[in-house]
């Protein structure tokens, strides 16, 4: 099978299932009307792409989208409150109370910079440290139900984890301690993770084909190396080693690459691999930077190796040394909707590479990799590149056309590698 044949699937995943299926609906009947005006099906008409660069791999880790929208959502402003879930069971198990005869599930861990990791975050008396203690509670508990992380504001220094806990049916959130759903002016302020030059905060390192189910909610990241937050499928199994369904609201991304922090080059401020179908909603990427001879490396977000049906909205970028969104090897479906841009950028705001082996010797993955198909990037306002000059709305690295011999060619097919309508463009 080439590798641009794969299709989807969730098997029998219940809800999960109808959404995926809702999801295709709507992308055969949006591209059925015609897709923002482009012509040929290949190209946009709002951006001239430039495809004499050439880059190598880049040293993105080897790690092993028709959008998805959760109405229940807020398109912008407040995130929601969601009600904690009670279950029914007529023996309390370890870690919940009974009450009246009903049993509460374990749905809360309490986060304090003076918290202890010997204790059970049960309570805001008896918080914990890190996010490392939360992850074993979690493990421990096995809530069914959803779960907030409280996390009570103050600078967390140095953390880093690799999380691999999750539940395909509840949301686990990493939260302020104050959040109840208002917006920004209704907690007092962001908790801050600060890597102090650490390579990253959270690895979700999860590629089992199922909803991960991971929020992270008026939060701020600063001065991590590679990336803060990486959510990393299994770069070789589209159909199976995903994870997703995640969402990231709010947040801030603060001085993330080895401009801040020196040591090895940042690829993503929020790097995906094999993810699919989350929501990057409402967040501030802020001087996302590399030195100036790894500059183009970094991105804000890096959507790689079948990253599909992703949202980005509403989202700021500031100071992006590198192209701000970067598509990378069959990462399809996504929509970047909605955001603003401020001097980011080394070629394009959006931007669309993959290592092609046939000319790269730096190459890594088996089977090579494919160009990404039927991305929009629309109402988008673009204020100047990284240097302070205007630059293209998008680029393709190996051109528009070219597709290798071990990928199926879609415009064959009659796709598009991107559409772009209603995009701005102001540079002085």
């Amino acid at each position: 099978m080439k590798i641009g044949s794969m299709k989807y699937k969730k098997g029998s995943m219940g809800c999960g299932s109808i959404i995926i299926a809702l999801s295709l609906l709507a992308l055969c009947v949006f591209c059925g009307f015609g897709c923002g005006g482009d012509t040929g099906g290949n190209d946009s008409k709002d951006g001239s792409p430039v495809d004499a660069v050439v880059v190598a791999d880049g040293g993105h880790e080897d790690s092993s989208v028709d959008s998805w929208v959760d109405s229940s959502q807020p398109l912008d402003g407040d995130a929601p409150d969601d009600a904690s879930l009670i279950h029914e069971d007529a023996t309390p198990q370890d870690g919940e109370i009974e009450i009246d005869g009903s049993v509460e599930c374990f749905d809360t861990v309490y986060m304090k910079t003076t918290g202890d990791d010997g204790l059970d975050g049960a309570s805001p008396a008896t918080a914990v440290a890190s996010l490392g203690r939360v992850q074993e509670i979690l493990k421990a508990e096995a809530p069914e139900c959803e779960v907030d992380v409280r996390i009570e504001q103050g600078v967390y220094s140095g953390q880093t984890v690799i999380w691999d806990y999750y539940h395909p049916d509840y949301k686990v959130k990493f939260m302020p301690i104050d959040y109840h759903g208002g917006g920004i002016g209704s907690i007092d302020g962001r908790p801050v993770f600060d890597g102090l030059g650490a390579s990253y905060l959270f690895r979700l390192n999860v590629s089992d084909g199922e909803p991960t189910n991971i929020e992270f909610i008026y939060l701020r990241f600063e001065h991590y190396q590679q990336y803060a937050l990486h959510f990393a499928g299994n770069r070789n199994d589209f159909d199976n080693g995903w994870n997703g369904f995640n969402r990231v609201f709010g947040c801030y991304f603060y001085e993330i690459g080895n401009l801040a922090s020196p040591g090895n080059p940042g690829y993503g401020a929020l790097d995906l691999v094999n993810s699919i179908e989350n929501v990057i909603r409402n967040n501030h990427f802020n001087k996302n930077e590399n030195i100036s001879s790894q500059a183009g490396m970094m991105h804000s977000v890096y959507l790689a190796h079948g990253s599909r049906w992703n949202e980005i909205s509403n989202n700021q970028f500031h100071d992006v040394s590198g192209d701000p969104i970067r598509a990378r090897d069959y990462s399809n479906f996504n929509d970047v909707s909605d955001n603003v841009f401020f001097d980011t950028g080394s070629v394009a705001f959006y931007s669309d590479w993959w290592c092609d082996m046939s000319q790269n010797p730096n190459c890594t993955k088996t089977g090579g990799e494919c160009p990404s198909w039927e991305n929009e990037f629309r109402s988008n306002e673009l204020h100047c590149g990284y240097s302070g000059g205007s630059i293209s709305t998008f680029h393709y690295f190996q051109g528009a056309t070219y597709v290798p011999a071990w990928c199926d060619d879609h415009l064959s097919d009659g796709w598009a590698r991107l559409y772009t309508s209603g995009n701005s463009k102001t540079c002085p």
